[in-house]
């Protein structure tokens, strides 16, 4: 089945190989297991060609993205699988060489914080919408030594310092360019940016319809708050907090691109958790080097959203409850760093300004966490949520990691007085 996800991969990938070579073998093999990526379905491709002058041949490997066939899938998310390959190509094919260029251009070395583009469609007719045939191929970065880490464990201490450095110059260079070039800014990284189609056409929405996420059953939720003496006096907070979110992703605002709000409007993931990352490890087991993967729902909003969302749902829980406020200023120090290396100015950019934008958005990120937490990050491995069943969730369902998190996350936004 897998060997038929790509077709025509003999011209895909005539621009990488040259008109002397020839394929002559290919196995094509899932990547990943079932629950470990949602938005589209990974397969490992392994080519063996031949190079008709000189007779050679050659083995290389490859990662393909293709789009994922689910009737499970929500309606909603459904329809928009294969559009949302158009963005992703984009970030590998304009994206990327703008920032580059842009580091060059300072003085700056470039980032190897993303993997290597090989090719990419939309189809087999050569328009530009995306279909079923659309595919994205990568260099393989497991054979390069890079790995997932444990989602139901999530980074270390020290991984996540790494990868909140990689985070923040991730963040930091679009930004520098939205400071010294707007036009540039709104070139590159606003108008590559693509909507559901719900989002697009909210106005035109019929009575009835609901393109709105999974809906957790708040009495579970609650009854796990009750759990923790702190939380059980605040459980009241609940469905506001809940509520904040619902409402912007049936009408799509949650999805639209909010560049002047203000400062700290840059360039999001909009989707940054640990399986969108991999990491190369020493002999000693410590991550040396990061990748960050997966740009297919980007957009621009306040990059704190993805800062948040990182840590809550990409953290071993023991780190962030020792070390939450470390690793919010080893993500700003790294921050500041970055925008003054461009010569930026950074005056709108200080700890405390950091800190209240931080207050502002957090609380908006609660349902993305607590959907991607209970449903995704910590369901069972080796196998898909039925989005079907999420009503009929019960305690013994949600991973007792997953409780940890919750009563930490909502602790967390009432303690700091970040959402009353």
């Amino acid at each position: 089945m897998e060997g038929e996800r790509i077709k025509d991969l003999n011209n895909l990938l005539k621009p990488v190989f040259g008109e002397n070579v020839e394929i002559l073998d290919k196995t094509i093999t899932n990547l990943t297991l079932p629950g470990e990526n949602y938005w589209s379905d990974m397969l490992k491709l392994q080519v063996t060609t031949r190079n008709k002058i000189t007779k050679a041949t050659n083995t290389e490997y490859f990662v393909a993205k293709c789009c994922v066939i689910d009737e499970k899938l929500p309606k909603g998310i459904a329809g928009d699988i294969c559009r949302v390959f158009k963005p992703e190509i984009a970030f590998y094919k304009e994206i990327i060489p703008t920032m580059q260029k842009f580091l060059k251009e300072h003085g700056l070395k470039e980032v190897e914080i993303f993997p290597k583009l090989i090719a990419a469609r939309y189809n087999l007719d050569g328009k530009e919408e995306p279909d079923e045939n659309t595919v994205i191929i990568f260099e393989n970065l497991q054979a390069a030594g890079y790995c997932n880490g444990d989602r139901h464990k999530g980074f270390d201490l020290d991984g996540a310092k790494l990868l909140l450095t990689d985070l923040a110059v991730f963040h930091a260079i679009p930004l520098a360019i939205k400071l010294k070039d707007p036009d540039l800014f709104k070139k590159t990284f606003i108008d590559n940016i693509c909507l559901p189609k719900f989002a697009e056409n909210s106005k035109d929405k019929e009575p009835g319809d609901d393109h709105g996420p999974p809906q957790l059953p708040r009495t579970i939720l609650k009854q796990i708050l009750t759990e923790d003496s702190f939380c059980s006096q605040h459980v009241d907070k609940l469905d506001g907090l809940m509520s904040i979110e619902e409402e912007n992703f049936k009408t799509g605002d949650a999805f639209k691109p909010k560049p002047d709000k203000s400062a700290f409007s840059g360039f999001v993931h909009k989707d940054m958790w640990l399986n969108n990352t991999m990491q190369m490890k020493n002999k000693d087991g410590k991550i040396i080097k990061n990748k960050f993967l997966d740009f297919q729902m980007y957009s621009v909003k306040e990059i704190t959203t993805d800062l948040f969302f990182f840590l809550i749902s990409s953290v071993d829980i023991e780190v962030l409850e020792k070390h939450f406020d470390t690793l919010l200023m080893i993500y700003h120090d790294n921050l500041i760093t970055t925008l003054k290396a461009f010569n930026c100015d950074v005056t709108p950019f200080k700890y405390a300004d950091f800190i209240n934008n931080l207050k502002q958005n957090a609380p908006s990120e609660f349902f993305h966490i607590l959907i991607m937490n209970t449903l995704v990050i910590f369901a069972k491995k080796g196998q898909k949520t039925n989005f079907d069943e999420i009503k009929n969730l019960t305690m013994d369902d949600i991973h007792p990691i997953a409780r940890k998190k919750f009563i930490f996350l909502f602790k967390l936004l009432i303690e700091k007085e970040w959402y009353s």
